[in-house]
């Protein structure tokens, strides 16, 4: 179950890579079909280029004994607006601090996950929140657009398919 890199993405059946070796600029909505990596259905995901990081709905169920310190296991549960969920352990990259409405803030764990856009696989570092009061469970930060070559058009929602190859389970 080990994931390696954080930064990069893989390119869909139908995508050639550029002559640089990097993959072309896809236009998307601001809503799309997504897939997280493990489960099988599509969930609608949030794209918003106002978000720095990629955030995911995310009920902690174990986590290290020190939530300062990166390196150690958290086992998380993902749980979509339909109900579907999958439980995943990872380890923590970092905790990330968020600021809150009162002028304090709070500390956030970051994982790295795959997700499927467009029909690109992209391997990205994604902060886990309690996301249950929003409308979508996944919000695709800068870091997953910028990582999938992936161009929000604000005025457009569910513009493609999400057409996600097939990944293995190691690879969830």
């Amino acid at each position: 179950m080990a994931i390696s890199g954080c930064s990069g993405s893989s390119l869909g059946s139908d995508e050639a890579p550029l002559a640089s070796g990097a993959i072309a600029p896809k236009q998307v909505g601001w809503i799309e079909p997504g897939q997280l990596a493990g489960i099988d259905q599509e969930v609608d995901v949030k794209l918003d280029t106002g978000a720095k990081t990629t955030s995911i709905n995310a009920e902690i169920l174990e986590q290290p004994e020190n939530p300062e310190d990166a390196g150690g296991m958290i086992t998380f549960r993902f749980e979509d607006q339909s109900g579907q969920s999958r439980v995943y352990e990872r380890p923590v990259l970092e905790w990330v601090r968020i600021k809150d409405g009162d002028g304090g803030f709070f500390r956030r764990p970051v994982v790295a996950m795959q997700l499927c856009i467009a029909g690109r696989w992209i391997e990205e570092e994604v902060n886990l929140a309690d996301r249950s009061q929003f409308n979508y469970s996944v919000l695709v930060g800068r870091n997953a657009l910028e990582a999938g070559n992936l161009i929000v058009d604000s005025a457009e929602t569910k513009t493609t398919e999400a057409n996600c190859p097939a990944r293995s389970e190691a690879a969830s």
